[in-house]
Protein backbone atom coordinates (compact mmCIF):
# COMPACT_ATOMS: atom_id res chain seq x y z
CA UNK A 1 0.00 0.00 0.00
CA UNK A 2 1.24 3.19 -0.81
CA UNK A 3 0.58 5.55 1.62
CA UNK A 4 -1.08 9.13 1.23
CA UNK A 5 1.00 12.12 2.44
CA UNK A 6 -1.91 12.81 4.76
CA UNK A 7 -1.94 9.04 6.02
CA UNK A 8 2.06 9.26 6.48
CA UNK A 9 1.64 12.09 8.62
CA UNK A 10 -0.86 10.81 10.97
CA UNK A 11 0.89 7.93 11.33
CA UNK A 12 3.98 9.19 12.40
CA UNK A 13 2.36 11.87 14.89
CA UNK A 14 0.03 8.81 16.33
CA UNK A 15 3.28 7.00 16.51
CA UNK A 16 5.10 9.38 18.39
CA UNK A 17 1.96 9.84 20.76
CA UNK A 18 1.61 5.94 21.11
CA UNK A 19 5.86 5.38 22.14
CA UNK A 20 6.18 8.67 23.79
CA UNK A 21 7.78 8.10 27.37
CA UNK A 22 6.34 6.61 30.33
CA UNK A 23 4.87 4.04 27.67
CA UNK A 24 3.60 0.78 30.58
CA UNK A 25 0.94 -2.17 30.58
CA UNK A 26 -1.38 0.50 32.94
CA UNK A 27 -1.67 3.14 30.14
CA UNK A 28 -0.90 0.49 27.11
CA UNK A 29 -4.92 0.40 26.07
CA UNK A 30 -5.12 3.93 26.23
CA UNK A 31 -3.11 4.73 23.77
CA UNK A 32 -4.02 1.70 21.51
CA UNK A 33 -7.66 3.17 21.57
CA UNK A 34 -6.28 7.10 20.53
CA UNK A 35 -3.55 5.64 17.41
CA UNK A 36 -6.23 2.75 16.32
CA UNK A 37 -9.04 5.90 16.47
CA UNK A 38 -6.57 8.44 14.51
CA UNK A 39 -6.09 5.90 11.86
CA UNK A 40 -9.38 4.47 10.72
CA UNK A 41 -13.08 5.68 11.44
CA UNK A 42 -15.25 3.57 13.80
CA UNK A 43 -17.67 4.05 16.85
CA UNK A 44 -15.77 1.73 19.26
CA UNK A 45 -12.96 0.31 20.05
CA UNK A 46 -12.49 -2.89 22.14
CA UNK A 47 -9.54 -4.40 23.47
CA UNK A 48 -9.68 -7.69 25.38
CA UNK A 49 -7.40 -10.66 26.48
CA UNK A 50 -8.24 -14.25 26.24
CA UNK A 51 -6.47 -16.44 29.19
CA UNK A 52 -6.90 -19.84 27.90
CA UNK A 53 -6.11 -21.80 31.09
CA UNK A 54 -8.78 -20.38 32.93
CA UNK A 55 -11.57 -19.98 29.51
CA UNK A 56 -11.84 -16.22 30.80
CA UNK A 57 -11.69 -13.58 28.77
CA UNK A 58 -11.01 -9.60 29.86
CA UNK A 59 -12.01 -7.12 28.11
CA UNK A 60 -12.57 -3.41 27.60
CA UNK A 61 -13.13 -0.66 25.45
CA UNK A 62 -12.58 3.69 25.15
CA UNK A 63 -16.85 3.97 25.20
CA UNK A 64 -18.89 1.90 27.41
CA UNK A 65 -22.79 2.22 27.33
CA UNK A 66 -24.86 0.38 29.50
CA UNK A 67 -25.60 -2.32 27.17
CA UNK A 68 -21.84 -3.25 26.90
CA UNK A 69 -21.52 -5.03 29.52
CA UNK A 70 -24.65 -7.75 28.94
CA UNK A 71 -23.26 -7.76 25.56
CA UNK A 72 -19.76 -8.94 26.09
CA UNK A 73 -21.34 -11.44 28.60
CA UNK A 74 -23.68 -13.12 25.78
CA UNK A 75 -20.33 -12.98 23.85
CA UNK A 76 -18.46 -15.53 26.04
CA UNK A 77 -21.46 -17.73 25.66
CA UNK A 78 -21.24 -17.37 21.77
CA UNK A 79 -18.03 -16.98 20.33
CA UNK A 80 -17.04 -20.65 19.88
CA UNK A 81 -19.84 -21.09 17.53
CA UNK A 82 -18.05 -18.04 15.16
CA UNK A 83 -15.17 -18.21 13.47
CA UNK A 84 -15.05 -14.42 13.63
CA UNK A 85 -14.85 -14.33 17.38
CA UNK A 86 -12.41 -17.58 17.86
CA UNK A 87 -10.02 -14.85 19.08
CA UNK A 88 -7.29 -17.01 16.81
CA UNK A 89 -4.34 -15.13 16.16
CA UNK A 90 -3.80 -17.96 13.50
CA UNK A 91 -6.63 -15.99 11.35
CA UNK A 92 -6.19 -14.49 8.12
CA UNK A 93 -2.02 -15.39 8.32
CA UNK A 94 -2.09 -13.19 11.85
CA UNK A 95 -3.20 -10.32 9.87
CA UNK A 96 -6.10 -8.11 10.76
CA UNK A 97 -9.66 -9.64 9.72
CA UNK A 98 -13.08 -8.34 9.22
CA UNK A 99 -16.82 -9.29 8.91
CA UNK A 100 -17.01 -9.70 5.69
CA UNK A 101 -13.95 -11.70 5.39
CA UNK A 102 -16.83 -14.26 6.62
CA UNK A 103 -19.83 -12.70 6.01
CA UNK A 104 -22.17 -10.62 4.28
CA UNK A 105 -23.56 -7.70 5.74
CA UNK A 106 -27.17 -9.47 5.25
CA UNK A 107 -25.34 -13.22 6.30
CA UNK A 108 -24.22 -11.08 9.37
CA UNK A 109 -27.50 -9.83 10.21
CA UNK A 110 -29.41 -13.37 10.66
CA UNK A 111 -26.30 -14.46 13.30
CA UNK A 112 -26.99 -14.74 17.25
CA UNK A 113 -23.96 -13.06 17.74
CA UNK A 114 -25.04 -10.20 15.91
CA UNK A 115 -28.70 -10.32 17.48
CA UNK A 116 -27.65 -10.76 20.80
CA UNK A 117 -23.96 -8.72 21.15
CA UNK A 118 -23.89 -6.53 18.40
CA UNK A 119 -27.01 -5.03 17.55
CA UNK A 120 -27.77 -4.02 21.49
CA UNK A 121 -24.42 -1.74 20.94
CA UNK A 122 -25.97 0.25 17.72
CA UNK A 123 -22.85 -1.76 16.05
CA UNK A 124 -22.84 -3.98 12.72
CA UNK A 125 -19.29 -4.28 11.26
CA UNK A 126 -16.00 -5.81 13.46
CA UNK A 127 -12.74 -5.86 11.95
CA UNK A 128 -10.13 -7.21 14.75
CA UNK A 129 -6.27 -6.77 15.14
CA UNK A 130 -4.43 -9.43 16.75
CA UNK A 131 -1.24 -8.06 19.30
CA UNK A 132 1.29 -9.81 21.03
CA UNK A 133 0.39 -11.40 24.46
CA UNK A 134 2.10 -12.92 27.00
CA UNK A 135 2.01 -17.01 27.65
CA UNK A 136 -1.20 -18.68 27.85
CA UNK A 137 -2.85 -15.27 26.49
CA UNK A 138 -4.33 -14.23 23.26
CA UNK A 139 -5.19 -10.69 22.95
CA UNK A 140 -7.18 -8.11 20.01
CA UNK A 141 -8.42 -5.45 19.32
CA UNK A 142 -12.04 -5.03 17.58
CA UNK A 143 -12.85 -2.21 15.93
CA UNK A 144 -16.54 -1.26 15.54
CA UNK A 145 -18.91 0.79 13.24
CA UNK A 146 -22.37 0.53 12.96
CA UNK A 147 -24.26 1.45 9.43
CA UNK A 148 -21.50 2.49 7.51
CA UNK A 149 -19.09 1.18 4.40
CA UNK A 150 -17.36 -2.20 5.00
CA UNK A 151 -13.38 -1.68 6.13
CA UNK A 152 -11.37 -1.40 2.71
CA UNK A 153 -8.70 -3.34 1.60
CA UNK A 154 -6.99 0.46 1.70
CA UNK A 155 -7.65 0.55 5.48
CA UNK A 156 -6.89 -3.13 5.98
CA UNK A 157 -3.16 -2.39 4.34
CA UNK A 158 -3.13 0.77 6.97
CA UNK A 159 -3.88 -1.37 10.12
CA UNK A 160 -1.34 -3.95 9.31
CA UNK A 161 1.26 -1.07 9.32
CA UNK A 162 -0.42 0.19 12.72
CA UNK A 163 -0.19 -3.65 14.03
CA UNK A 164 2.91 -3.78 14.12
CA UNK A 165 3.73 -0.46 15.86
CA UNK A 166 1.10 -1.46 18.43
CA UNK A 167 2.91 -5.03 18.70
CA UNK A 168 5.95 -3.04 19.30
CA UNK A 169 4.36 -0.69 21.63
CA UNK A 170 3.18 -3.90 24.15
CA UNK A 171 6.44 -5.80 24.03
CA UNK A 172 8.06 -2.02 25.33
CA UNK A 173 5.64 -1.89 27.74
CA UNK A 174 5.95 -5.16 29.02
CA UNK A 175 9.50 -4.84 29.18
CA UNK A 176 9.53 -1.79 30.61
CA UNK A 177 7.48 -3.20 33.38
CA UNK A 178 9.38 -5.80 33.69
CA UNK A 179 12.64 -3.80 34.45
CA UNK A 180 10.87 -1.58 37.12
CA UNK A 181 9.85 -4.69 38.96
CA UNK A 182 13.20 -5.69 39.68
CA UNK A 183 13.60 -2.81 41.78
CA UNK A 184 10.80 -1.00 44.18
CA UNK A 185 9.17 1.60 42.38
CA UNK A 186 8.42 4.71 44.74
CA UNK A 187 5.28 5.84 43.01
CA UNK A 188 3.73 2.24 43.29
CA UNK A 189 4.98 2.25 47.25
CA UNK A 190 2.89 5.50 47.40
CA UNK A 191 -0.21 4.00 46.12
CA UNK A 192 0.01 1.14 48.57
CA UNK A 193 0.20 3.34 51.13
CA UNK A 194 3.56 5.01 51.75
CA UNK A 195 4.10 8.75 52.55
CA UNK A 196 6.24 9.90 49.42
CA UNK A 197 8.84 10.06 52.15
CA UNK A 198 8.83 6.93 53.58
CA UNK A 199 8.76 5.63 49.67
CA UNK A 200 12.13 7.56 48.95
CA UNK A 201 13.51 6.15 52.15
CA UNK A 202 12.21 1.87 51.43
CA UNK A 203 13.89 2.22 47.93
CA UNK A 204 16.99 3.30 49.09
CA UNK A 205 16.97 0.89 51.77
CA UNK A 206 16.01 -2.07 49.14
CA UNK A 207 19.18 -0.95 47.48
CA UNK A 208 21.20 -2.32 50.13
CA UNK A 209 21.95 1.39 51.64
CA UNK A 210 22.33 2.23 55.28
CA UNK A 211 21.13 4.48 57.34
CA UNK A 212 23.52 7.21 57.15
CA UNK A 213 23.66 6.96 53.70
CA UNK A 214 19.93 7.58 53.41
CA UNK A 215 19.99 10.39 55.41
CA UNK A 216 23.01 12.14 53.20
CA UNK A 217 21.02 11.01 49.80
CA UNK A 218 17.89 12.49 51.17
CA UNK A 219 19.66 15.16 52.86
CA UNK A 220 18.14 14.48 56.50
CA UNK A 221 19.34 14.26 59.69
CA UNK A 222 19.56 10.32 61.09
CA UNK A 223 17.14 10.07 63.51
CA UNK A 224 14.58 11.16 60.69
CA UNK A 225 15.76 7.89 58.82
CA UNK A 226 15.44 6.21 61.71
CA UNK A 227 11.85 6.82 62.37
CA UNK A 228 10.59 6.52 59.12
CA UNK A 229 11.83 2.85 59.04
CA UNK A 230 10.18 2.29 61.90
CA UNK A 231 6.99 3.61 60.23
CA UNK A 232 7.72 1.80 57.47
CA UNK A 233 8.00 -1.51 59.29
CA UNK A 234 4.48 -0.73 60.85
CA UNK A 235 2.63 -0.29 57.48
CA UNK A 236 4.01 -2.95 55.82
CA UNK A 237 4.19 -5.72 58.51
CA UNK A 238 7.56 -6.25 58.59
CA UNK A 239 9.85 -6.79 60.73
CA UNK A 240 13.27 -5.76 59.25
CA UNK A 241 14.85 -4.31 56.38
CA UNK A 242 15.20 -7.63 54.19
CA UNK A 243 11.16 -8.59 54.69
CA UNK A 244 10.46 -4.39 54.41
CA UNK A 245 12.80 -5.10 50.56
CA UNK A 246 10.96 -8.16 49.55
CA UNK A 247 7.65 -6.46 50.06
CA UNK A 248 8.83 -3.76 48.21
CA UNK A 249 9.26 -5.59 45.20
CA UNK A 250 6.26 -7.52 45.49
CA UNK A 251 4.27 -4.31 46.14
CA UNK A 252 5.56 -2.47 43.00
CA UNK A 253 4.91 -5.75 40.84
CA UNK A 254 1.11 -5.92 42.22
CA UNK A 255 0.96 -2.24 41.44
CA UNK A 256 2.74 -1.78 38.29
CA UNK A 257 0.86 -5.09 36.24
CA UNK A 258 -2.28 -4.19 37.91
CA UNK A 259 -5.32 -3.88 35.38
CA UNK A 260 -2.81 -4.82 32.39
CA UNK A 261 -4.02 -3.39 29.50
CA UNK A 262 -7.15 -4.04 29.96
CA UNK A 263 -8.22 -1.24 31.88
CA UNK A 264 -9.43 -0.73 35.72
CA UNK A 265 -13.12 -1.10 34.23
CA UNK A 266 -12.43 -4.75 32.21
CA UNK A 267 -15.15 -7.09 32.27
CA UNK A 268 -13.97 -10.37 32.78
CA UNK A 269 -16.29 -13.29 31.01
CA UNK A 270 -16.67 -17.05 31.04
CA UNK A 271 -16.20 -18.84 27.79
CA UNK A 272 -18.38 -21.45 26.47
CA UNK A 273 -17.75 -23.78 24.21
CA UNK A 274 -14.07 -25.06 22.85
CA UNK A 275 -11.83 -21.90 21.05
CA UNK A 276 -8.31 -22.62 19.00
CA UNK A 277 -6.40 -21.34 21.97
CA UNK A 278 -7.49 -23.82 24.70
CA UNK A 279 -6.44 -26.43 22.47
Amino acid sequence: MALTHDQARTLCQESELLLRPNLGLGNFAERAFAFLRALIPCELIAFGTLYCHSRQLEICADEETPDFRPAIERLGHLMAGHELFHWNPDTNEGRPFMRRDFYSARAFRQTDVYAEVMKPLGLDNHCAVHVPAGPGEISFFGIERRSGPDYSEDERDLLILGQSLLGSARRLAREREHMLCETPCPQALTTAGLTPREAEVLTLVADGKGNEEVAVILGIELYTVKDHIKRIFHKTGTPNRHCATLWALRTTHAVLSRGDEACSHAIKVRVRGELPGFA
